[in-house]
């Protein structure tokens, strides 16, 4: 700081530019907030836009989509109505050809069954060993065989076992372990036992009191095998058949058939009208949706591009201001050059203390 002899009339002039600046530090900082925050307002604007964009894109591409699809569901339950009702039809018209197939047969077996019980009768055995299964436990033949070692072993192993699982679960419940296994050994045993005697009794008062009737019965359950077993095959034959010319089903067929093309014509109107919308109206919606919006945007670019403009102008005032604030921090020194402190020396020299502004610093550096 130099030795000089400026009056108060310096001091006014460099407390104005003083507060010049320190105005125009508030104004450019104010400025340049402002700038960031219609940056952001921007910024925001613009995502708006592009989300309205994308949503009602996807909202009107979507409805198109869901009108056709719900077309074409509806015909899907059509064609599942219309094959439900000719797959009803076809099985009555099976049913009835392979009722008409094997009516013989039928009615042979129930001339032989009819037949085999009347003779039972006059041979005084009892009907009820004209079954099939009596003849399979006390005759059996090829595949009968098998199926007798499955009935004893339903009898006699699965029946007490279930027995047993019950009383364990209620009779025998808290009996010691040792006890019920004694018991349910002697319940095994005595139901072996009593199958076996059963067995053998209805065997010597049927089969071996009656046996030339029974055999001759085998000749009657054979005859009806062999019946049914031309039955079984006519059916299995009938139905394995893929040629349903027999069933009179064009009148379904028909239907499926123009339901099949009405499908597929909603397939190519949906696929040209996702096209049209992907080719055309999405541009034209992207175009309404920014016409509408662009008044908006555009004012906040304009008032963004004035914001600018005076920050500019301000900041070259500032940096003028600036300058002269650092000439007169070299006459004052950085530490009389605040509005505060300059104001400080105009009291001074207003009160006579000093007649210089040297002076009025010196005044104040003693009286601190």
């Amino acid at each position: 700081m130099g030795d000089f002899t400026d009056g108060i009339g310096f001091l006014e002039s460099a407390r104005d530019i003083v507060h010049k600046r320190d105005d125009l530090r508030s104004y450019t900082d104010q400025k340049k907030a402002l700038v960031k925050k219609l940056e952001k307002d921007i910024a925001s604007e613009e995502k708006d836009i592009e989300n309205e964009i994308a949503s009602t894109i996807k909202k009107k591409r979507g409805s198109i989509e869901n009108d056709f699809d719900k077309k074409l569901n509806d015909k899907r339950s059509d064609v599942k109505k219309i094959e439900k009702n000719r797959e009803k039809d076809k099985s009555e018209q099976v049913n009835k050809r392979v009722a008409e197939a094997t009516k013989g047969y039928h009615e042979k077996n129930a001339g032989l069954e009819k037949e085999l019980r009347n003779m039972f009768k006059n041979e005084g055995v009892p009907l009820w060993c004209a079954g099939s299964f009596y003849y399979t436990m006390f005759m059996p033949r090829g595949k009968e065989i098998f199926k007798k070692l499955l009935y004893i072993i339903f009898f006699a192993g699965a029946i007490p076992a279930g027995i047993l699982l019950l009383l364990w679960g209620t009779a025998f419940k808290g009996m010691a372990h040792d006890k019920k296994m004694i018991f349910s050994v002697i319940i095994a045993v005595v139901w072996l036992i009593l199958s076996i005697v059963i067995y053998f009794v209805i065997y010597v008062n049927t089969k071996v009191r009656y046996l030339d009737a029974i055999r001759e019965g085998r000749k009657y359950r054979d005859a009806i095998k062999k019946n049914q077993t031309s039955v079984d095959k006519i059916t299995s034959d009938i139905n394995k058949d893929k040629d349903e010319s027999l069933y009179d089903l064009g009148e379904y067929d028909e239907k499926l058939s123009k339901i099949d093309k009405s499908m597929n014509k909603l397939m190519d109107d949906k696929k040209d009208s996702l096209k049209h919308f992907d080719k055309k109206t999405k541009n034209e919606i992207e175009e309404d949706i920014r016409k509408k919006r662009q008044k908006k945007l555009d004012e906040l670019i304009s008032e963004k591009k004035k914001v600018e403009e005076e920050l500019s102008e301000s900041l070259q005032e500032l940096s003028e201001t600036e300058t002269k604030v650092e000439r007169i921090s070299e006459k004052l020194g950085k530490e009389y050059c605040s509005s505060q402190k300059i104001d400080k020396l105009i009291s001074v020299m207003e009160s006579g203390a000093a007649e210089t502004v040297s002076g009025a610093i010196a005044y104040l550096k003693i009286n601190k």
